[in-house]
């Protein structure tokens, strides 16, 4: 008993200094910027000017905050071109970085190490709960693809909140869940998709979704609308989202004289949203009603792992814009895809997650005009994958929320 103790101490320091050990060698490697940019080349992701690019825009833009700069409606001068000038954030970051003296280049310092060391920390705990090979080669392919090697480089935002959903699954309690799916709504809009954690109880989830409304209609309405109107829409490979599909349609409809231009953008955008919307809500009810459960003598249990990560994805979709590193939730939904019996669906996922999670292997391997008909081809074939993972997301959650008839409201 006691050795098995000790064992599983050691199995845990040695995570923990393995953890320590990769931050500090991403740490050391942003010292030198031709070193940095040319790593990060290596790996087909555009190494930045500014290591931790993403993270540090939250302290320049507390700086220009200071200087009297309104930074949602007004360019910081300090951010180096190539990137976003405009926050595209909540200001609840410019915040904490100035409650929590990030200005001071120590504490600043000290929070990417422990970011980068919990987040390497996360994946390694995640990796060894995974129980079968399949799922583990898996997990390795996403190790080594662009989306997690452009989440580091950048240290965007998403990897806090990855951690914030990670620690969620960690938490059995319905509060304890909810208080941080709170958090998370508040730095980042999408975490509000994992509410469908709370979907074993009823009442629970629409007490939860009432609260929510409640205070955005009364104190943060403002923050959402900021936000909506600052998002970047990219129109490339390397995005996904209805708001990144139709931004293709539009530079396409440009170039080629189609209905879609500056004068309709915007009634277009709503179209398209709701469309997806509506898809979306189809194939859930499809996935609900259609599939038919193995017979099992125990009571069906969700699969929360898989809803987090599919949730954020299928939300993050509908409504948004999205830059591919926030495929990075994908993982929490490869043991359940893994252990699929309908191999179609399975196979289908896995090569889509493959394709979608590589998408800048895509962009720079092609070299060609973005209005040439070979990129158009290639982007073509990722949006698809994108799309089918959107497609067979939705109908699987349907299935979830099948095991627990949650839309038997006499129960």
């Amino acid at each position: 008993m006691e050795i098995n103790l000790v064992k599983k101490k050691n199995y845990i320091l040695i995570q923990i200094l393995a953890s320590c050990l990769l931050a500090f060698i991403i740490y050391y490697l942003s010292f030198y910027p031709s070193l940095w940019s040319n790593f990060w080349g290596s790996l087909n992701i555009p190494g930045n000017v500014v290591p931790f690019s993403d993270y540090k825009a939250h302290l320049l833009f507390l700086q220009c905050r200071e200087l009297g700069i309104d930074i949602n409606n007004q360019e910081c001068t300090l951010i180096p071109n190539g990137n976003a000038q405009i926050n595209t954030h909540p200001r609840i970051w410019t915040h904490l970085f100035g409650f929590l003296n990030f200005k001071d280049l120590l504490f600043y310092n000290i929070s990417i190490i422990s970011l980068l060391t919990l987040y390497f920390y996360s994946l390694i705990k995640i990796f060894s709960n995974f129980e079968n090979k399949l799922s583990k080669i898996a997990f390795v392919f996403f190790l080594f693809s662009t989306t997690n090697f452009l989440l580091i480089e950048r240290l965007a935002t998403d990897l806090i909140i990855f951690l914030l959903v990670y620690f969620t699954l960690n938490f059995k309690s319905k509060i304890i869940q909810s208080i941080l799916i709170f958090t998370g709504f508040i730095l980042k809009y999408y975490p509000i998709f994992l509410a469908s954690l709370l979907i074993e109880k009823k009442k629970f989830l629409a007490i939860f979704i009432m609260s929510v409304v409640a205070f955005v209609y009364l104190f943060y309405l403002k923050e959402i609308q900021l936000v909506n109107k600052n998002i970047v829409e990219m129109a490339l490979p390397v995005a996904y989202g209805s708001r990144t599909m139709l931004k293709a349609l539009y530079h396409l409809s440009l170039e080629y004289e189609f209905f879609i231009n500056d004068k309709n953008l915007n009634f277009f955008r709503y179209i398209t949203v709701f469309i997806f919307f509506v898809y979306s809500i189809l194939l859930l009810i499809v996935g609900y009603k259609k599939y038919i459960l193995p017979e099992v003598k125990y009571k069906h249990k969700l699969d929360k792992h898989f809803l987090a990560g599919a949730s954020i994805y299928v939300g993050t979709y509908i409504i948004g814009a999205n830059v591919d590193y926030r495929l990075v939730f994908l993982i929490f939904t490869i043991p359940y895809i893994v252990n699929l019996e309908k191999k179609l669906i399975k196979y289908l996922l896995l090569i889509s997650y493959f394709v979608s999670l590589n998408s800048f292997h895509f962009l720079y391997f092609l070299n060609v005009d973005y209005v040439s008909i070979i990129f158009f081809i290639k982007a073509s074939f990722v949006f698809i994958c994108k799309f089918i993972i959107l497609s067979l997301l939705t109908f699987l959650i349907g299935v979830e929320m099948k095991k627990i008839n949650f839309l038997n409201f006499r129960k």
